[in-house]
């Protein structure tokens, strides 16, 4: 005879073996919103791509959309506009966090993110930020106040607010060198 300890566990066991039924539609996550319009974003796909002492590299496939509020009624629902799809990196690292992706003349640029600066990131990183802490840690951050709060749970240690501007790098895997 099992004790009801022992039943909860081989119960618990067997769901965890469970392989859950795949899914057509990534999770839609809202990006930040400014001047009328608010940004959208999914990821698609996600796949390690290298890791070193400092951190894990993502590829990342990212669908984005716009949708527009001339009124400036962010909760009102509006029309959203875009779903192309695009490939990132993220770099997932308490030491030098970063999203990855190519600038203007087709080469890697590295955007070093502030995770937690005293007042959140800001304005211009909300959504590459939140990207973050969607691929690094499955979670969505709302706002600055909440990406301060994760930032500190996940222990992240205290940053200059203003980060280093786009890096360019030569390899994505410089990413990973010390």
């Amino acid at each position: 005879m099992h004790r009801p300890r022992t039943r909860k566990l081989a119960a618990l066991l067997a769901c965890l073996s469970l392989t859950p039924a795949p899914t057509n539609a990534a999770e839609l996550i809202s990006g930040r919103c400014h001047m009328g319009f608010c940004s959208w974003f999914s990821v698609e796909e996600k796949d390690l791509a290298g890791t070193a002492k400092a951190g894990a590299l993502f590829k990342v496939v990212l669908k984005g959309w716009q949708s527009h509020h001339p009124d400036g009624n962010y909760a009102r629902k509006t029309p959203r506009q875009g779903g192309q799809a695009r490939t990132s990196y993220v770099f997932c690292s308490k030491s030098k966090p970063a999203l990855i992706n190519r600038d203007e003349q087709g080469r890697w640029a590295a955007e070093y993110l502030p995770i937690n600066a005293a007042f959140g990131p800001p304005g211009v990183l909300e959504t590459a930020t939140t990207i973050y802490f969607a691929v690094c840690h499955a979670i969505g951050a709302g706002s600055q106040t909440d990406t301060t709060d994760l930032a500190r749970r996940f222990g992240y240690p205290e940053q200059e607010e203003e980060g280093p501007a786009e890096t360019p790098i030569a390899q994505l895997e410089d990413i990973l060198r010390p």
